[in-house]
């Protein structure tokens, strides 16, 4: 028997169908509870979903980014299926091909339905020309936009899901750039109701700046930062990491010191981010980009006297990783009493907006560490091109079988 799912129906004033609706995917295989998220309605739709036999939440914020956000943490099962409360148009039956296609790797299952009188101007004319370029590994998808799916929450940072029309497509980039497969398939035909322009153009907005706003996190340069402790990550790159994994980036943390308790905090401070994990150092030469990945951003400790061995391992991964996949190595400016370790020339000052309240709190909880930040408000760094070569670790050869290509990119 395969795991239960749990549906989730946004529904803003749905009471002459909703009964029927939540008896219809009751009713289905796999299906093991109905959530109805009840988004500002002024009707009975909450009474009459409840009635039903229905979980009820409510979403008082309108928009179905809010909605979807609010019934995926309420779902008590972490696959979740997303529906539409207008199933009158739907052949319902269909809809069990979504939870039967889960399958190891497997993230997403989009449905996939056919309108003819619908040439899915969206899809056609912004969604798939943006996939082509930002993530050509989802261009193969036939409806990409489509609203209909079931996947797996504890996979992705669901909580930070953004809240309007671009969500489904949040959710779709937020599997890939885990590094699971978006599956696809056919749930039949629908007949939409006819939509005007002024809807379009509401949606194509949010989804365009939806996309403007991912293109700077670059979600599939997979993260991989080398340090001596957790500490080193707090005070000098917890927001830049924090900035991208809000977004959906998978990342690893290697540690030389993985028991301390600066370490553990820095565990406990990114439990909320499934995308990320942290391991002992010596584990990195066993790193392998995830199946999506087109490059990688690394970051390491700048040397310093006394410094550890991250660095020359960082060096080593990613000079091997440059053999088949494109990658930048930045290098954090590890301080030595309070002060900036002397001949450090930060050229690399990313965008850490998203990460500085989340930085901030840990840094609070740091009690008595022996690091200290000048800047709290930003992250500087070098990139490792610009080291003199008098300060570059030696290593020893490089083995690129330890990393695997995965593909041509």
């Amino acid at each position: 028997m395969t795991s239960p799912v749990s549906v989730i129906v946004p529904a803003r004033n749905e009471a002459q169908t909703i009964a029927r609706v939540v008896s219809v995917l009751a009713g289905m295989p796999d299906v093991g509870e109905v959530v109805v998220i009840d988004n500002g309605s002024t009707d009975a739709t909450a009474e009459v979903a409840r009635t039903s036999g229905a979980t009820v939440i409510s979403e008082p914020r309108t928009g179905m980014g809010h909605a979807v956000r609010a019934g995926v943490a309420a779902a008590r099962h972490d696959w979740v299926m997303k529906v539409d409360a207008d199933l009158d148009k739907f052949d319902t039956d269909l809809f069990a091909r979504m939870p039967a296609a889960r399958a190891p790797g497997v993230g997403l299952v989009k449905g996939v339905w056919h309108d003819p009188a619908d040439n899915m101007p969206m899809t056609r004319l912004l969604v798939m020309p943006a996939l082509r370029q930002m993530f050509p590994g989802l261009s193969c998808l036939r409806a990409p936009n489509s609203g209909i799916y079931a996947f797996d929450r504890s996979r992705i940072a669901h909580q930070n899901l953004i809240g309007n029309y671009a969500a489904d497509i949040d959710v779709m980039l937020r599997v890939h750039a885990a590094g699971y497969d978006v599956a696809e398939v056919d749930i039949g035909r629908i007949v939409h109701d006819t939509r005007d322009v002024v809807h379009y153009n509401g949606m194509a907005e949010e989804i365009f700046a939806f996309f403007l706003s991912r293109q700077s996190r670059l979600l599939t340069r997979e993260m991989v930062v080398l340090a001596q402790n957790g500490g080193q990550v707090i005070h000098h790159a917890l927001a830049a990491m924090v900035h991208r994994l809000s977004a959906g980036v998978r990342a690893t943390i290697y540690l030389e010191d993985i028991t301390s308790a600066d370490s553990r905090l820095l565990q406990d401070s990114l439990s909320a981010y499934p995308t990320v994990s942290v391991c002992p150092l010596e584990t990195a030469c066993d790193f392998t980009p995830h199946a999506n990945a087109t490059g990688l951003c690394m970051l390491a400790p700048y040397p310093r006297a006394g410094g550890g061995n991250a660095l020359a391992e960082a060096v080593s991964l990613y000079e091997a990783a440059l053999e088949y996949l494109p990658g930048d190595l930045w290098l954090m400016p590890v301080h030595e009493s309070g002060r900036m370790i002397t001949g450090f020339q930060p050229d690399m000052v990313p965008d850490v907006s998203d990460g500085l309240a989340h930085k901030h709190e840990a840094l609070e909880l740091l009690t008595g560490a022996s690091l200290a930040l000048p800047n709290p408000s930003r992250e500087f760094f070098q990139s490792y091109a610009s080291l003199p070569d008098a300060l570059r670790p030696t290593i020893g050869p490089i083995i690129p079988q330890r990393h695997p290509s995965v593909g041509n990119f």
